[in-house]
């Protein structure tokens, strides 16, 4: 009867092979993460539905770069446009100074013939 309830030294060989040491258990539970941890992490993660909601954002405003960007064929127009007014700005600038050549010239035929009238005056009054 006594024989029965114990055990032999292979049974507890084999009990001790399988029995973890406080040291695991400890090592275990510290690699384990608690509920609490599992709802934070949970609380923190994006669920597909707001992924998918930022990804849609994100095609929204690319969308709307896209539409407000330049093209390369508009740039060249651009650029063609800005050379050619340069050049009507440069035409321009030309003409203004030969107009203000032309301007002090008639000042000084201004200028010499008042002095020739003056001169003529001076002679007439005796």
């Amino acid at each position: 009867d006594i024989k029965a309830n114990m055990a032999t030294k292979q049974e507890l060989e084999d009990i001790k092979a399988n029995m973890a040491t406080k040291q695991e258990l400890e090592d275990i539970k510290a690699n384990m993460a608690t509920k609490q941890e599992l709802e934070d992490i949970k609380a923190n993660m994006a669920t597909k539905q707001e992924l998918e909601d930022v990804k849609n954002n994100l095609m929204k405003e690319l969308d709307h770069v896209k539409a407000n960007m330049v093209t390369k064929q508009e740039f060249v127009f651009v650029q063609q446009a800005v050379l050619e007014t340069n050049e009507i700005v440069k035409k321009i600038e030309q003409n203004m100074e030969k107009h203000e050549r032309i301007l002090d010239l008639l000042s000084r035929r201004s200028i010499e013939q008042e002095a020739a009238i003056s001169s003529i005056r001076l002679i007439k009054a005796p």
